[in-house]
This record gives structure tokens, sequence and C-alpha cells, in this order.
């Protein structure tokens, strides 16, 4: 019997040799990227529209400098020049990227930025019509130094007649 045990033993260990036993898998340590959330990426743009405002002229023109040439880069590019005490020339520039860019942005940044694009075109149209306010005032002057220096002669004729 005994011989009958170890032949059934034998048997045994020899089967579960044949077994597959799960291997033990050594994953790869995947790294993920993950994109920030709408919500972080919103707070981001929020940031950096209070260190735009916060912001100086030379600190403006080194963060200017300082922007690489990407359509999110040319965003934060048309926030700065879109400053309130920015040029007329750089609100201009501001307009065109905002135009070029914007259709790039997420759809909540797209509204976020929209805001500055439409109050941005608002300061432009009222830096427009203080320009032209200014020419006609200038050409109002003119005419009335014009007519003081005709009254000036007629005054004149009179004494000397």
């Amino acid at each position: 019997m005994n011989k009958a045990w170890y032949g059934a033993a034998l048997a045994l260990m020899l089967s579960g040799c044949t077994l597959p036993f799960p291997l033990l898998q050594q994953s790869d340590p995947k790294v993920e990227v993950t994109e920030p959330s709408e919500a972080q990426q919103l707070q981001a743009w929020l940031a950096l529209s209070d260190t735009v405002q916060h912001s100086n002229d030379s600190q403006r023109q080194q963060a200017l400098s300082q922007l690489q040439n990407t359509d999110q880069a040319e965003l934060k590019r048309a926030l700065w020049q879109s400053h309130p005490k920015a040029s007329y020339n750089q609100r201009q520039q501001a307009q065109q990227l905002f135009q070029q860019h914007l259709a790039t942005a997420s759809p909540a940044e797209q509204q976020l930025l929209g805001v500055y694009q439409s109050y941005n075109q608002e300061i432009l149209q009222m830096q427009r019509q203080l320009v032209d306010r200014q020419q006609h005032i200038n050409n109002l002057t003119k005419k009335l130094k014009e007519l003081a220096n005709i009254e000036q002669q007629i005054n004149d004729r009179k004494f000397q007649e």
C-alpha cells in the first residue's frame, strides 16, 4: 500500500507541475500625464488676469518678452496687451491675437477670454471716439482763432479810418 500511496503522490506532484500557475506580472509603472481640469485651467487664467491687472509697465514688457509662440502663449500675450494702460497699438494687436487664437481654447476659456476681448474692443472704440472728438475740437479751435484774426483785422481797419 505504501507503493500505491507513493505512486499516487508522485502522480499528483507531476500533474501539479503541468497546471498553469499565474505568473507574477510586473506591471510597468505607467506615467500618466493628466491634463489640468477645466476648473484648474480657469483658475490659472484668473490668477494670470490678477497678475496682469496689478502689473506695472516694466513687468508687462518683461512678461511679454518671455512668452513663446504657442496658441496658449499667444492668448496670454493678448491678455497682457489688453491691460487698461496698454497703448492703442497694443490693444489692436491683442484683438488680432484674440481673433486668431481664441478658437483653439477650451469652451470655458473661450467664454472667459471672450469677456476680455469684448472689453478690449470697447476700450478701442472709446479711444477712437476720443481721437475723433479731439480732432473735432482742434478744428473748432483753429476756426475760432481764424475768426478772432478776422475780427482783429476788421477792428484794425476801423481804427485806421
